[in-house]
């Protein structure tokens, strides 16, 4: 399947509505992504990257700068703030 380069979201199922904000995808171009600034939203991603598999990420406390490899391709979950720790099972702080 060929993904096409870009961030996109999508609003999750209604059932899944009260813990997730969002579901997204993230593909770097062919010359790879430019350096983006991610901000603090207080929320946690459960984020799927091709090459590296599965991983959490946040909260987030500060800003921070990422540019993606050409080709990369990212799908996430993004959970709504306090609902990453109780959806994962896992004891998230932000920290």
């Amino acid at each position: 399947m060929e993904w096409e380069p870009g961030y996109r979201e999508w609003a999750p199922p209604p059932e899944l509505a009260g813990s997730v904000t969002c579901l997204w995808t993230q593909v770097a171009p062919p010359g790879g992504g430019r350096a983006t600034l991610v901000l603090p939203d207080a929320c946690s991603d459960l984020i799927w990257q091709s090459g590296r598999g599965p991983f959490v990420a946040g909260p987030d406390t500060g800003a921070w700068s990422s540019a993606l490899p050409a080709g990369t391709v990212l799908a996430g979950v993004r959970l709504r703030p306090g609902a990453g720790g109780p959806a994962l099972g896992l004891p998230l702080s932000a920290g």
